[in-house]
């Protein structure tokens, strides 16, 4: 204990029992300093002073003993006893590690705000012990950097162990004289780093890759090196070497956009001040062995409450912090259990962190932590110029090129081609974020996207249209409807296309009915009902000749009901061989048309009602509708069938021939992430302000965006049109570009993606940019990624909301479950208890991702982010 009362009660008891003069005083870091002057230490040793000194004050903590008598105190110089800060700011190690033992530590990152940094962005690849792959991490990701047209200037700051030089291959270039170590020495005599273009070494010439190599080993070397002294340079801030490096840097002739640092590993003294001051962003390199665990944990706390030389808002911001787990076992199951250790460190490690409004500042795990397999490749190589890491290593390029400030922000095109402001195109844009059937038909027209699935489920040939709610059916079903040769058999209640006739729960309801009184079937009604609604089309087509009366007529005048319907079926039934009698009649009406007629059946999964039962009688329904579409549209030569069925119900009916309809549809899956943006670039294409700035910005001389639809233009301009939309990456350092996020976001677990909800995110992160835009300017994007990302919570609201009270109200037990259970992925037996055949639904639609175990059984399952957020489940790896 360090407060007041109780170093007042041990500064009593040992007045009272040695006399003389007693300071007692808190440490900066832990315990207490304990200073005495006493006569009663005359003769005795420093030990037995000490032990005399405990044994009066067994339960103090003392860190640190000046016990002298008064003629020794009269020849040494005392510090003044006085509370030294308990909070320096000094980037060295006792300060660092003291300061990462709070129990709540506020960070302020770049990428809080989804923020870039001006170049160079530094990063300090670490590990507190050697063998890890911390400088082959380092050394590929600086290839990959450098191969995305960035330049890149590695720094090796392992000066006592420099090896970086070899890893490129280079070290035969470096000589007497160069380096980190004599740039340093240097500097601590005269202040300043002199020509330090001189010590820089390309490593290739095909792209901007530099390298700083520590020295040339040697005498000189050694002697220089043994006389750094990096706590000294935070003593004196007029002349602090390392920072004088890192501000030189910016004034290469080849100015880096990156700066990537090898530091020494442990607690050696250069590294604190490369971890704790200069670094934009730290990559600590481990392995997941218990001996590793301690000492990780305190560095990782130590980076959380670090504050560098960078500042945002009057704050000092807090470095990014980044995992590489290296090198675990390749095979998968020992992969992933390393991982999963891995990632349990790391959340415990990262759970003090609270960003700037007091919340947790880690979402995802996954998002920071690179696992890397062991290569044999990568293990035996010499030189990182003759092995390929890329597909390791990519992620630890994009932490830190996600950093990187852009080249290019709004309004500041190197063409100076007049643009628009961001506060034009803003207020312009509209996304159609409501369902197709609420959409105005003018609005439908504009955004309406054609794809190759979209034109297989337009083209006659194809009867049956497949996909789930949100992936466009209904849009399809509009754009079918207001074609003049369309008849609308059934239709959502809330179109324009639901007649006064059109048929409804109760139509159904009686029917069933009526066909189980009279020992008849679905198939048998299906066609009475399409040569009723053909009727209403076309009132001069032929009548059935057995029926005594004309039917399609209303039987009081005025509108055709749904009364005047049902009537008219149970009349064209009630002759004994009415199904015969009514395929005759429908093959008339074809030979008596004189164009193609397109029958169109949409709304069938909801239009029988939400009950258990009317659930039934729709299975039997669809499945008697698609028995006709069977059997009787290959026979019509001008009558074309065309269902529009959700996937789940196409999957449980059961159907003769099912197969032969299988090879006629068209599934709208949206499987094509390039087709997928194109929805959000078409609907912004409605704002002429968008237009004319992604034309000042693309248009090429022989490629016009403003003449060509958007369906036809190549998948880089729909990428980069998509980038000055809502920037390229999710968030500064982080791994995700925005398309990716989006598309994973956006996935349910069987990797569909609906529509609607791109276009409700849209809609979402636009009103969120205007609210975010008149406090805080952004230029790199129309939208900032800090939008989209908000905007998710209300996507997967409505998208679960749409799941349970308009498609699967039976799931809302295992939705219940799911919330109880709360972290995703989670062990399959947490399921046991729940009714399997609602699992087994779950996976079906989406809702549960099946994680097999080693021998292939279901060991877990995973909730997709599109309805975890609403589900209030957290992920694993959540810090």
């Amino acid at each position: 204990m360090t407060d007041p009362d109780h170093i007042g009660q041990i500064q009593g008891v040992l007045r009272g029992e040695l006399g003389g003069k007693v300071h007692v005083i808190a440490d900066p870091y832990t315990g207490l300093r304990v200073t005495v002057i006493s006569r009663e230490f005359v003769g005795m040793t420093p030990r037995a002073r000490r032990e005399r000194v405990q044994a009066l004050v067994p339960d103090a903590s003392i860190v640190r003993h000046d016990l002298l008598t008064p003629d020794e105190a009269e020849f040494v110089e005392l510090e003044e006893p006085t509370v030294p800060p308990a909070t320096a700011d000094l980037p060295l190690w006792p300060e660092a590690l003291a300061h990462g033992k709070a129990n709540e530590i506020v960070v302020r990152f770049p990428s809080e705000d989804y923020g870039t940094l001006p170049a160079p962005v530094v990063s300090t690849f670490y590990s507190l012990r050697g063998g890890v792959g911390r400088s082959t991490a380092l050394a590929h990701a600086a290839r990959i950097i450098a191969g995305q047209g960035l330049t890149v200037l590695c720094v090796d700051m392992d000066l006592e162990a420099p090896g970086l030089a070899s890893l490129f291959d280079v070290e035969d270039r470096v000589t007497e004289g160069m380096g980190v170590v004599p740039l340093l020495a240097a500097a601590e005599m005269s202040g300043e780093i002199t020509d330090l273009e001189q010590h820089v070494i390309r490593v290739t010439e095909e792209a901007g890759l530099f390298l700083l190599p520590a020295g040339f080993p040697g005498a000189e070397y050694a002697r220089l090196l043994s006389h750094l002294d990096p706590p000294a340079w935070y003593a004196d801030d007029e002349i602090n070497p390392l920072r004088l490096l890192v501000e030189a840097v910016s004034g290469l002739p080849e100015q880096p956009d990156v700066v990537l640092i090898d530091s020494r590993t442990g607690i050696s003294p250069l590294a604190a001040p490369l971890l704790f001051d200069v670094s934009d962003i730290n990559v600590v390199a481990f392995y997941p062995h218990p001996q590793a665990k301690a000492g990780t944990r305190a560095l990782t706390r130590a980076l959380l409450a670090a504050k560098s030389r960078r500042s945002a808002g009057g704050n000092r911001l807090t470095p990014e912090v980044r995992f590489v787990v290296s090198p675990v076992p390749a095979t998968s199951e020992v992969r992933e259990l390393y991982a999963e250790r891995a990632q349990e460190w790391i959340r415990e490690w990262l759970s003090v962190a609270r960003d700037s409004e007091g919340g947790p500042a880690f979402e995802a795990l996954e998002e920071i932590v690179q696992v890397v397999g062991y290569r044999e490749a990568l293990a035996v190589s010499d030189s990182v110029m003759r092995v390929q890491g890329d597909d390791d290593f990519s992620v630890v390029a994009d932490w830190i090129t996600g950093l990187v400030e852009p080249r290019d922000a709004l309004g500041e095109h190197e063409d100076k081609v007049a643009e628009p402001s961001k506060a034009e195109v803003l207020s312009s844009l509209q996304f159609a974020g409501e369902t197709a059937e609420n959409q105005e038909l003018e609005e439908l027209r504009g955004t309406f996207l054609s794809t190759a699935d979209v034109d297989r489920a337009l083209a006659l040939d194809t009867v049956v249209v497949i996909g789930r709610k949100g992936t466009g059916k209904t849009a399809v079903f509009r754009k079918l409807a207001e074609a003049p040769n369309a008849v609308v058999v059934t239709s959502p209640s809330s179109l324009d296309t639901y007649w006064s006739w059109t048929p409804d729960s109760n139509v159904y309801d009686y029917l069933g009915e009526d066909l189980q009184a009279r020992g008849m079937e679905w198939r048998q009604a299906w066609p009475v009902l399409v040569g009723l609604a053909v009727l209403q089309y076309i009132p001069d087509i032929p009548q059935p000749s057995w029926v005594d009366r004309p039917i399609g007529v209303a039987e009081a005048g005025g509108d055709y009901l749904k009364t005047d319907l049902l009537r008219d079926v149970t009349a064209v039934l009630s002759h004994p061989r009415a199904s015969l009698l009514v395929v005759q009649w429908l093959l008339e009406i074809d030979r008596s048309l004189t164009g193609d007629r397109v029958l169109l059946f949409d709304a069938l999964d909801t239009g029988f009602g939400p009950s258990e039962a009317d659930r039934r009688r729709r299975n039997d329904g669809v499945s008697g509708l698609l028995a006709v579409v069977g059997e009787l549209g290959p026979q019509f030569k001008r009558l074309k069938f065309k269902v529009l069925l959700r996937e789940d119900i196409w999957r449980e009916v059961k159907v003769p021939n099912k197969s032969h309809l299988t090879a006629r549809s068209a599934r709208l899956s949206w499987s094509n992430k390039t087709d997928y943006l194109r929805i959000a670039i078409k609907q912004a294409w409605r704002s002429e302000p968008f237009r004319r700035l992604v034309t000042a910005r693309l248009n090429k001389p022989d490629f016009r965006l403003e003449e060509t639809p958007v369906e036809y233009w190549p998948e880089d301009f729909v990428r980069n049109a998509w980038v000055i939309l809502a920037s390229e990456r999710v968030s500064g350092g982080r791994t995700a570009y925005t398309d990716n996020w989006v598309w994973s976001r956006l996935a349910d677990a069987n990797g569909d993606h609906a529509p609607r909800a791109l276009a409700q995110m849209m809609t979402a992160a636009v009103e969120l940019e205007r609210g975010f835009e008149a406090g805080n300017r952004y230029s790199r994007s129309i939208i900032r990624p800090r939008a989209l990302v908000e905007s998710l919570d209300d996507v997967s609201e409505s998208a679960l909301d749409a799941l349970q009270s308009d498609e699967f109200p039976e799931l809302e037990p295992l939705l219940r479950r799911l919330s109880q259970i709360g972290t995703t992925p989670f062990a399959a037996e947490q399921l046991k208890e729940t009714p399997q055949d609602l699992v087994r639904l779950a996976r079906d639609v989406g809702l549960l991702e099946e994680v097999p175990g080693p021998g292939g059984e279901v060991e877990r399952y995973r909730v997709p982010e599109l309805y975890r957020k609403a589900l209030t489940m957290n992920r694993r790896g959540q810090a």
